[in-house]
């Protein structure tokens, strides 16, 4: 199986434009979908995880005492020691995303009512219809877009720290599990590999569960800068022919 490491330098990285994100996601008529860097990383996993369930160990016959390898490898079998600290680091990563996220979102928000107003602020053609232009309503849309796309690289680089943050915490387990599983499947005895089977596939797939979230980390941030990439071509497409008064 591939060790949960490899996995992690598989997830694909924190874009550091508005433009870089957009490029992660597949833009579908009903939103945006996850891309296949994403995909690929979210199947593997998921297909890793349920194959450790799975696998059951059986020893035959009377395997006989372990060689001094084995002894050694049996050494490095053990159950995480660490986990209150890493739940607790992973706890204060999301927290301090979730105060920048929060930012972020208000300043979307301010930006959302200047827009309103602005647009109604437009004048109105002297026609029949008595609307403004499509010209100048795309100028106040596009330039809105615009705003946002840069606020969101901003964000973007404001977030870079608190990623390395998330991964500081979940590396000290996702190292341990590949250890424990390389020390594992070493081993020479089938009676000890049966025994110890259990707690090094838990181990493995506990390191495979904190390479997903840290995909879960990026693929959140990475969508929210993405969006206003999206809707500057949604308003790109829905004015495309616009006209003056």
């Amino acid at each position: 199986m591939v060790p949960a490491e490899a996995w992690l330098a598989r997830v694909p990285p924190l874009p550091t434009t508005a433009e870089a994100a957009y490029a992660q996601w597949i833009d579908a008529s009903d939103g945006l979908k996850p891309g296949p860097q994403f995909e690929k990383v979210r199947d593997g996993i998921k297909s890793e995880v349920l194959l450790l369930a799975r696998t059951e160990e059986r020893s035959t016959g009377n395997p006989g005492p372990a060689s001094r390898h084995d002894q050694v490898l049996m050494g490095r079998i053990s159950v995480f020691s660490g986990t209150a600290v890493v739940v607790q680091n992973i706890q204060a990563a999301r927290t301090a995303q979730a105060a920048l996220t929060q930012k972020w979102n208000a300043e979307l928000h301010a930006l959302e009512q200047r827009r309103v107003l602005d647009r109604g602020a437009l004048p109105a053609c002297r026609n029949e219809a008595g609307t403004p232009s499509q010209l100048a309503i795309r100028e106040v849309e596009l330039a809105y877009a615009q705003q946002k796309i840069a606020l969101a690289g901003h964000y973007l680089e404001q977030s870079q720290p608190v990623l390395q943050q998330m991964l500081a915490a979940v590396s000290p387990r996702i190292r341990h599990g590949d250890s424990v599983m390389a020390a594992w499947e070493d081993l020479q005895n089938p009676g000890s590999q049966a025994q110890l089977a259990p707690l090094a596939r838990a181990a493995e797939a506990d390191a495979l569960l904190d390479v997903g979230q840290v995909e879960d980390f990026v693929q959140a941030i990475s969508k929210q800068a993405a969006r206003p990439v999206a809707d500057r071509k949604a308003i790109e497409r829905v004015y495309a022919q616009a006209k003056g008064c």
